[in-house]
């Protein structure tokens, strides 16, 4: 049997395990001014370069990431651009108009139907009357890897970038598999760490990302990241964030256990090397369904495999115990198939052996 649900469902990683342990030990400043907090945000914010500047903010959710993120860079009369199966549409329930008291205004996708291109924006940003009558402009968030499963390249949010920065658009990244998105462009594009983190933030125009930490093996814990060095916009977020955050409820009082999760994994490269074992388990998942004729909806590019599987297929992988989520996207009902860290070249064989050949 294999879970296929989600990485939300995998254990640990040990530096996370490694790290509360050591955080159960002693006393230390609470809400966020212990020493091992103060080192996690120097960390995390090291990856993007020292002219990035990044101010670093840890919360418990992505929820709580994502809308506080674009709470502290929006005002209450604005809207905020995200694609039409965008986790931020689908699967934030109201949190986000709650949070921001902004206006959600989805965008569907055009010729590629997981990742938006400028062409598809281009009908929400030119013809507005730009009156009291409407939204003003607020924030584009987009996924990256996307919710299904693409990888935006630094060139294309680059593009996005520019175009929403003229048209007063903020540009938010919902990272919450951030480390798929890294170790994606380390090997395609043969880059560094901090050199993919760069490309894929700051050096793109992008002003702040929601860097996921939970679906990468850690126990809780996301961290906010304003780019301020580069952004007026995120300077002004990052005075908001602190009030924002504490205002709902997200302030956490013992900061250093999520924030010592992030100092063990980003140590050595931890984190991306996990991400780079799940998308390898995802890349023999795509390749075996391919050999029984079950060729992936969308260009495997993180750690996660669409598969439209006949009635008769998806019955007897249930009927074994097998378990994965039907999911929603632009060309219809599709499985999703979801790989974590943990993840074992027998899970996937497994899996596959229940699959009848073509």
């Amino acid at each position: 049997m294999t879970n296929f649900r989600s990485d939300n469902n995998a254990g640990l990683v040990p530096e996370a395990l490694a790290a509360l342990v050591e955080a159960a030990q002693g006393e230390a400043l609470a809400y966020g001014g212990d020493d091992v907090t103060l080192k996690a945000a120097a960390r995390v914010s090291a990856l993007f370069g020292a002219e990035a500047d990044a101010a670093v903010f840890f919360v418990a959710t992505g929820t709580a990431a994502n809308t506080l993120a674009i709470a502290a860079l929006t005002e209450p009369w604005q809207r905020v651009l995200c694609h039409r199966y965008s986790h931020y549409n689908e699967d934030e329930s109201t949190a986000p108009e709650r949070i921001t008291l902004c206006r959600t205004a989805p965008v569907e996708p055009g010729a590629d139907p997981t990742r938006l291109a400028p062409k598809d924006l281009l009908p929400h940003l030119v013809g507005r009357r730009g009156d009291v009558h409407e939204p003003a402009a607020g924030v584009l968030t987009l996924s990256n890897p996307t919710e299904l499963g693409t990888v935006y390249a630094p060139t294309e949010l680059a593009a996005l970038c520019r175009l929403a920065h003229e048209h007063g658009y903020r540009v938010h990244v919902d990272g919450a598999r951030f480390s798929q998105a890294v170790a994606y462009v380390m090997r395609s594009q043969d880059l560094s760490e901090e050199a993919a983190c760069r490309a894929l933030t700051v050096d793109a125009g992008v002003d702040a990302l929601s860097f996921g930490g939970t679906k990468g093996g850690l126990a809780l814990g996301e961290a906010i990241v304003l780019f301020t060095g580069r952004s007026p916009a995120a300077a002004r977020a990052a005075e908001r964030l602190p009030f924002l955050r504490k205002s709902t409820g997200h302030l956490l009082s013992k900061h250093r256990y999520v924030s010592g999760q992030f100092n063990r994994v980003l140590a050595h490269g931890a984190w991306v090397r996990h991400a780079a074992a799940a998308a390898a388990m995802a890349e023999r998942l795509a390749a075996g369904l391919r050999i029984r004729g079950l060729a992936p909806a969308f260009p495997r590019e993180s750690n996660v495999v669409f598969a439209d599987l006949p009635p008769a297929v998806d019955r007897r992988l249930r009927n074994r115990g097998h378990t994965y989520y039907p999911f929603a996207t632009p060309i219809g009902p599709r499985a999703r198939l979801m790989c974590s860290f943990s993840t074992t070249p027998a899970d996937i064989d497994a899996f596959l052996a229940d699959i009848p050949p073509p």
